[in-house]
């Protein structure tokens, strides 16, 4: 009976030692931000009018190959003309509590980089002198200048990456992470009369 107690007490001792030599919790998993709404300020810098555009944002992707999913909204811009556009991530699940979730990409700057997929040929973009950076003082991308030529459709795809593997390139596959939203609109470039 006194080895029965022996045995039980080690065994019980050894169950103790192993639960306290876990492993340290792990790193922190990004769970992403709840982000419903994306919001895209243009201001022509020719005479400061402002339109703003809001768009559902969208999570899914496509599979990093940005493929055309159906009508988008169009965004209106004259030729030969340059604009800025600001975007701000909005978490409205609750109209009640929207929630300004940019504040939060821009403290995380290293974790995030907004890209802009453009196809067509009539827009070129840079980002603003007064844009937020990272720590490596690369662009975020959340203010951008929108210079435009002649006139066309581009059709542009909008990404918030998360923890990107490059913060350059030419395409979404480029620059790696994964999406926290999404979206896609038309740039309809006018001639001016």
């Amino acid at each position: 009976m006194f080895k029965n107690i022996q045995i039980k007490s080690l065994l019980l001792a050894a169950v103790v030692f192993l639960s306290s030599c876990e492993k340290e919790d792990p790193a922190h998993i990004h769970e992403g931000e709840v982000i419903t709404t994306l919001e895209v300020t243009v201001t022509n810098q020719a005479d400061d009018s402002q339109v703003i555009y809001e768009f559902e944002a969208e999570h899914d992707d496509h599979d990093n190959q940005g493929n055309d999913h159906g009508e988008h909204e169009a965004i209106e811009l004259d030729s030969n003309s340059t604009y800025t556009f600001e975007v701000r991530f909005l978490n409205e699940s609750d109209p009640d509590n929207i929630e300004d979730i940019t504040v939060e990409v821009i403290e995380e700057a290293d974790e995030h980089q907004v890209f802009f997929e453009l196809e067509g040929s009539s827009i070129t973009i840079n980002a603003a002198s007064d844009d937020h950076k990272d720590s490596s003082n690369n662009p975020l991308h959340i203010k951008t200048v929108w210079e435009t030529t002649t006139a066309g459709e581009v059709d542009v795809i909008a990404y918030l990456i998360h923890e990107p593997t490059s913060k350059t390139g030419n395409s979404r596959n480029d620059f790696g992470g994964s999406v926290d939203a999404e979206i896609e609109f038309e740039a309809h470039v006018e001639d001016t009369p």
